[in-house]
């Protein structure tokens, strides 16, 4: 997901030196609510990754790490559940109210 992201982000970015009216098209297109669910289950992978790989590195270099690690995977989660909700609420209600 996160590597088609970028794939559509670089093409469509270049779009601006060939046409910038193509580009506002483009951009134009993804203000639709499946593109908002998609950003927010976007959002949802890099999140997660990235609370999880600060729990992986603790568990690397904690001397008491992998005893830990189980908790600190309830951690992860309850983290991103919240940052999760918060953002969508935030983001879902900006790209499907308009305002």
């Amino acid at each position: 997901m996160i590597f088609f992201f970028l794939l559509v982000h670089v093409l469509d970015t270049s779009l601006v030196r060939v046409s910038p009216e193509a580009y506002t098209a483009v951009i134009g297109a993804y203000k639709n609510p499946l593109m908002a669910l998609g950003e927010t289950g976007l959002v949802a992978a890099i999140v997660f990754h990235a609370f999880n790989g600060l729990r992986i590195i603790a568990v690397d270099f904690w001397k008491k790490g992998a005893k830990y690690q189980r908790q600190m995977l309830w951690a992860v989660l309850a983290l991103w559940v919240v940052t999760m909700v918060a953002f969508s609420i935030r983001h879902l209600s900006l790209a499907l109210g308009g305002h």
